[in-house]
């Protein structure tokens, strides 16, 4: 095997582990969150926020099938002519796609509800976009798995 399907190998691996982790939050999670009522609610994101921002295990699993996402694009454009090259490259940037949404969309929407007084306009306006942009998560996350894989499958 080599460096580079070792590599897309742990890449989709990572990806899928993203992005399943993302659809538990779509699925259920945050609509657990909604049955207990916007102060409970606000109150657990805003803890589920904190650990996320401060855990060193998410925090690697999370940006790092970023980083070796970023890492299989750019060597795959290096082997462009090696079979299989273009649906790594389509997975990397699927890949770096949904960590971008995070930093410019789900953190951001997470700033605001902790800044925000806890109320249940404040807690849906919050629930609606932060899905909304978290299923965008799971989306890039499982189809950069997918397609990552299928670059493996050629090589």
């Amino acid at each position: 095997m080599s460096p580079l399907t070792a590599l897309a190998s742990a890449s989709a691996l990572a990806s899928a582990a993203a992005g399943g982790m993302m659809l538990v939050f779509s699925t259920f999670v945050m609509q657990g969150l909604d049955r207990a009522g916007p102060s409970v609610a606000i109150g657990a994101m805003r803890g589920i926020n904190a650990e996320a921002q401060t855990s060193p295990v998410f925090l690697l699993a999370f940006f790092g099938a970023a980083l070796l996402a970023v890492t299989v694009g750019v060597l795959a454009v290096l082997q462009w002519r090696a079979p299989g090259s273009g649906w790594l490259v389509a997975g990397a940037v699927l890949g770096v796609a949904g960590a971008l949404v995070t930093v410019v969309a789900n953190v951001p929407l997470n700033d605001g509800l902790d800044a925000a007084d806890p109320s249940p306009a404040v807690w849906q306006t919050y629930l609606q976009s932060w899905v909304a942009w978290n299923h965008v998560r799971t989306v890039t996350g499982l189809a950069a798995a997918v397609l990552t894989m299928v670059g493996v499958a050629q090589r």
